[in-house]
C-alpha cells in the first residue's frame, strides 16, 4: 500500500505533465527549432532523453565563431613627394625619382646584417667551398645586390632598380639605392643609372636573377638604345643554390619563405607581387603613391633578405636552423 505522501507526489507530476500531445507535424518541429530553449528544472517532467537530445543537436548545429582577422593594413594616399620621400635626378638619359642613403638606416636590422656580412667575408678563407668560394679575396666595393620590379612580364617596362652597393671597403658602410620610373618614359633613365652603378663590379647578388632580372634588363637597354648590360664576371643567383639545399624540404623556395625559414621573421602588410605590375600603372595614371611606398618597402626587404641568408649557406649550415616560435 502506498504511503500518503507518495500518491500525493505521483499526483503532482500527473497535473505537471498535462494531457498526452499529438505527433509533430512539419510545421511544429520548425515552430520548436526555432524557438529558445526553456531551462531545465531538475526534477521536472520536462527533463527527457529528447529534450537533452534537442539540445545536444542545437549545439552541434550552432555555427563555429570565425577565426580571429588581423585588421587590415590602410594604405595611405597622397602624392609620391610626400609618401615615398627621395630626389628627382636629371641626368644624361633623362629623370627618374632615387631615394638612397645608407643602408644600415634604411633597411630593417641593416646594421645588424651588414655586420655579420663583414664578419662572413672576413672568415672566408682557402677552404670555401660551393657559393661563397666566389666571395674569398672581393673587397666590399666589389659587391652588389640588385632587384627589379617590373609592369609584367616580357617585353613589359622596368619601373623600378633597387641596389646595395658599397663605395668603400668597409662592409658597414653599404648604400641603398632605389630608382624609380615615375611614367613610362623614365624607365630609360632609371635603367641608364643601374649600369652605371653595375659597372666596375665584380661579384653580382640576386635572387633568381639569372632568370628574371638580367635578361629583362638586357632587353630593355637594347630597346632603349642603352648599349649591352653591364654585367659583372661572378653572378650570384641565391635561388640556384637554395633550390638544391631545401627544395622538396619546404613548401616552397620563395624569397619570403627563406624568411620565414633561415630569418625567422615575416612581413605585415607586404603587398602581393602579383599586385605591383597595375599598382604601377595605377600610380602612372593617377599620381596616387600609396602602394607605391609599399612597392618600395617590398624591394627593400627583398635585398636586405638576399644579404642577410649569405651566412646560411656556408658549406657547415647545410640543415635548417631552429626557427623560434
Amino acid at each position: 500500500m502506498l504511503s500518503k505522501r507518495l500518491r500525493r507526489r505521483l499526483r503532482q507530476i500527473d497535473d505537471a505533465a498535462g494531457p498526452p500531445t499529438e505527433p509533430e507535424g512539419p510545421e511544429d518541429a520548425t515552430d520548436r527549432a526555432s524557438a529558445p530553449a526553456e531551462p531545465v528544472r531538475a526534477g521536472a517532467p520536462e527533463l527527457s532523453r529528447r529534450r537533452l537530445a534537442e539540445q545536444a543537436r542545437r549545439s552541434r548545429e550552432a555555427p563555429a565563431p570565425a577565426p580571429a582577422q588581423p585588421p587590415p593594413i590602410e594604405v595611405p594616399s597622397g602624392p609620391l613627394e610626400e609618401l615615398v620621400p627621395g630626389e628627382a635626378v636629371a641626368g644624361k638619359e633623362g629623370a627618374y625619382w632615387r631615394v638612397a642613403g645608407p643602408a644600415r638606416e634604411m633597411l630593417p636590422h641593416g646594421a645588424e646584417v651588414l655586420e655579420r656580412f663583414g664578419r662572413l667575408t672576413g672568415l672566408l678563407g682557402d677552404e670555401a667551398e660551393g657559393l661563397l668560394a666566389h666571395l674569398r679575396g672581393i673587397a666590399p666595393r666589389q659587391f652588389a645586390l640588385l632587384d627589379t620590379e617590373t609592369a609584367g612580364l616580357a617585353s613589359a617596362p622596368i619601373f623600378l632598380v633597387g641596389m646595395i652597393v658599397w663605395e668603400a671597403d668597409v662592409p658597414g658602410e653599404a648604400l641603398s639605392v632605389q630608382m624609380f620610373a615615375r611614367d613610362y618614359a623614365e624607365e630609360r633613365a632609371v635603367l641608364a643609372e643601374a649600369g652605371a652603378l653595375l659597372a666596375g663590379r665584380s661579384v653580382l647578388i640576386t635572387y633568381n636573377g639569372r632568370s628574371f632580372d638580367l635578361p629583362m634588363m638586357r632587353e630593355r637597354m637594347i630597346y632603349h638604345a642603352l648599349g649591352a648590360c653591364p654585367e659583372p664576371a661572378t653572378h650570384l643567383d641565391l635561388l640556384q643554390e637554395v633550390r638544391a639545399r631545401f627544395r622538396g624540404r619546404w613548401e616552397d623556395c620563395r624569397l619570403q619563405t627563406l624568411e620565414k625559414r633561415l630569418c625567422g621573421r615575416s612581413r605585415l602588410g607586404d603587398i602581393d607581387g602579383a599586385e605591383i605590375p597595375q599598382a604601377w600603372h595605377d600610380f602612372v595614371h593617377t599620381g596616387d603613391a600609396g602602394r607605391i611606398a609599399q612597392i618600395m618597402e617590398h624591394n627593400r626587404l627583398d635585398l636586405i633578405t638576399m644579404l642577410e641568408v649569405l651566412p646560411h649557406l656556408r658549406p657547415d649550415t647545410s640543415s635548417e636552423p631552429h626557427i623560434p616560435a
